[in-house]
């Protein structure tokens, strides 16, 4: 056989193999189509079939074409099996040789394949192959599909069959219910929570918490009925509850745990409010058990709030954790009311409201015996919630037995009060070892303290409140000092405010001379100081003209030098708008003989307050822009301005307008500052 007869052999068997490989895949579908019409026409499924008569034509005209195609193969193929046949025979016989000068090259045949599993070869030992397939047991199996999701083993519901199936499912052990994936998203987002509570019923090994206890409480049931007819009714009886459940079941859901996931804004913006899974099935008829619950964290409010009325039964529960600021108080008093032994609660609560919640448990001195660790409750009610609070703590079973407390505690002049009640609390609840380890939660970035606080608890505070006034002047962000009397100033030293980066001076600070070097006091013994404000943003205002707090800040500087800690800092001002026509009260630095003693400032922040007659606008803007003129030349290192105005009278309207009409020639004379107006006033920045 020359090549052009191998060529020609090769294509025409590509031929028949491309044809057979159509064939197949049409038998692939139409096999496809007829899963589904046997499906379609189960006992179980009552749907009706449209076009039943057609439909048979059709499967009776498919039926007599494969019949024709088997017997038209059946034909072909013992021909072709000949002629391959001798195909190998021939190609094994070795080829004549020709001569040299009409040798050509041939491409080379590919190895011959049989067509055939050879299974003996007469004179030879039998092949060692093994069966085609491995038969697993139904166990073996359904631990293999147990790691398939759910809605991966939904699609293979008939094909297992339905002891399979749920005997798969119930080989769950650990469920994760997320929106990571945008398949599980999907999935779980548009599930009805009805469909959940059916795939709780066959995960009987975790949960959707009801449908879990239902198919537990089945389980138990059948076991139950066993036990029954092979011992009597009599030891069945024994296992009986008092409520005429049974107990037989110890559960296996042990732990409830909830992640918040960041989502991009395409996808938040595309989840409808409320989600179409958010509606909560009929309230079951019997109670929810779930004996081995122990664990519920960081359950967001609209779960906690989902128990309400539904009779879940979780006495077993150890640790309670709720950071969802939105959670209800009810929703909380629905879970604590039937534990008989929790350990550890975390509530982001006032006194108020947590008071409320913990009096869901009876108060028989024993409802709260076990509780050892109390976080997140904040002091910030009344003295007499916080009693109150006491009260209900002390009055199930915790005295002095607390191994972990953390409170929140707002401080200040006006918190004295709360702050002693607080102190109170601690020495009620919370044991000897909780004493010895931080009891204030660690402050937030706005965390703030007073100062004069320190001195008063120093010389009249007891033991506790001075150690919880301790704790929060360490993990303070923000100090104020306001000037007030302190009849024995506590002693102020670098490892008092060590995380405090602002200082606040208001009301009368800068009062005295006395005031002044108490505050300087204060400032060089914070590490981190960066910013000096004279507001607290509340209303509370320093009494004092811009000259006394140049003054201070000199002697601050002093004393920073001599610690070698000069640094740069941020200050805010808050002046009068007649404060700009005088010398003293002015914020403008011009004419002081001194402004080399100055720290290194690179914010300044005038926050203007009060109107301004109209015949003096044109004076005020010029006395303003005279005082940015002045940060910009005679503090070292300053980099920006910012001259901000409450709009009174027009003020803030009138400089814009009057701002504007310079604005050109101010940005292109060429100067180092670039300067505009935004929303809020007057930007003047260095040029980088």
């Amino acid at each position: 056989m020359d090549a052009n007869e191998q060529r020609q052999l090769r294509e025409d068997a590509q031929l028949a193999s491309e044809s057979l490989k159509r064939l197949m895949q049409l038998q692939t579908k139409v096999n496809e189509h007829l899963t589904q019409i046997k499906q379609r026409t189960e006992p179980a499924n009552n749907d009706t079939v449209a076009s039943t008569r057609e439909l048979r034509v059709h499967l009776s005209l498919l039926t007599a074409q494969c019949n024709a195609a088997a017997t038209q193969l059946s034909t072909v193929e013992p021909l072709l099996a000949t002629a391959v046949d001798a195909l190998i025979a021939t190609a094994a016989e070795p080829p004549a040789e020709a001569p040299v000068d009409t040798v050509e090259e041939q491409p080379q045949a590919a190895p011959a394949e049989r067509s055939y599993r050879l299974i003996y070869e007469s004179g030879q030992l039998p092949i060692n192959i093994g069966p085609a397939r491995l038969r697993l047991s139904r166990d073996e199996l359904s631990n293999v599909l147990g790691h398939l999701q759910p809605w991966e083993l939904a699609r293979h519901c008939r094909p297992l069959g339905t002891t399979l199936y749920h005997q798969s499912a119930a080989n769950y052990t650990n469920l994760v219910i997320d929106c990571k994936d945008d398949k599980a998203r999907r999935m779980w987002g548009t599930m009805p929570l009805a469909v959940a509570q059916r795939w709780g019923k066959r995960a009987t090994n975790v949960a959707l918490v009801e449908g879990h206890a239902v198919g537990r409480a089945e389980i138990a049931e059948k076991k139950r009925r066993e036990r029954e007819g092979g011992e009597g009714t009599a030891a069945a009886a024994a296992e009986q509850d008092d409520d005429g459940s049974w107990s037989a079941d110890e559960g296996t859901l042990e732990v409830l745990s909830f992640e918040e996931v960041e989502l991009d804004d395409s996808i938040r913006n595309d989840i409808p409010y409320p989600p179409p899974s958010s509606a909560l099935p009929a309230a079951p008829s019997a109670p929810v058990h779930l004996p081995a619950l122990k664990t519920v964290d960081n359950i967001p409010g609209v779960c906690l709030s989902a128990r309400e009325g539904r009779q879940w039964l979780t006495p077993a529960v150890k640790t309670l954790i709720i950071r969802d600021l939105s959670a209800e108080v009810e929703g909380a008093r629905a879970w604590v009311g039937d534990f008989e032994a929790i350990e550890v609660l975390e509530l982001r609560w006032d006194d108020d409201d947590a008071a409320s919640v913990l009096s869901a448990l009876p108060a028989d001195g024993k409802s709260l015996a076990a509780l050892r660790t109390l976080r997140g409750v904040e002091m910030d009610s009344s003295p007499a919630d916080i009693d109150r609070l006491r009260e209900v703590l002390v009055a199930r079973g915790v005295s002095r037995s607390l191994r972990e407390l953390e409170i929140d505690q707002a401080t200040g002049r006006r918190y004295w009060n709360r702050l002693q009640n607080t102190a109170q609390l601690v020495d009620a609840v919370a044991h000897p070892e909780a004493l010895s380890q931080p009891i204030m939660r660690e402050c937030d970035r706005d965390g703030q303290i007073d100062a004069e606080i320190l001195s008063r608890s120093s010389s009249t505070g007891t033991p506790t409140v001075q150690k919880l006034v301790g704790e929060l002047a360490k993990t303070a962000h923000i100090v104020a000092y306001r000037g007030f009397d302190e009849a024995v100033p506590a002693v102020i030293t670098d490892d008092t405010f060590p995380a405090a980066h602002t200082l606040l001076l208001l009301n009368v600070a800068l009062d005295d001379e006395a005031k002044k070097e108490r505050a300087v006091e204060i400032a060089s013994h914070m590490p981190n100081l960066s910013h000096i404000k004279g507001s607290d943003g509340d209303g509370q205002l320093l009494n004092a003209p811009a000259g006394d707090v140049w003054m201070f800040l000199e002697r601050l500087q002093a004393a920073l030098v001599s610690k070698g800690r000069e640094r740069s800092l941020a200050v805010d001002l808050n002046p009068l708008t007649n404060e700009f026509a005088d010398d003293h009260q002015s914020p403008c630095l011009w004419g002081r003989r001194t402004n080399d003693k100055l720290p290194p400032i690179e914010d300044v922040t005038i926050h203007v307050h009060g109107g301004v007659e109209d015949d003096e606008l044109e004076t005020f803007y010029l006395r303003v822009m005279a005082s940015v003129a002045s940060f910009s030349n005679e503090l070292k290192g300053h980099k920006k301005t910012i001259v901000e105005f409450e709009d009174e009278n027009g003020v803030r309207t009138d400089f814009e307008r009057r701002f504007l009409a310079e604005q050109a020639s101010l940005n292109f004379s060429g100067g180092p500052y670039k300067l505009s107006f935004d929303g809020d006033g007057l930007v003047v920045e260095r040029r980088t």
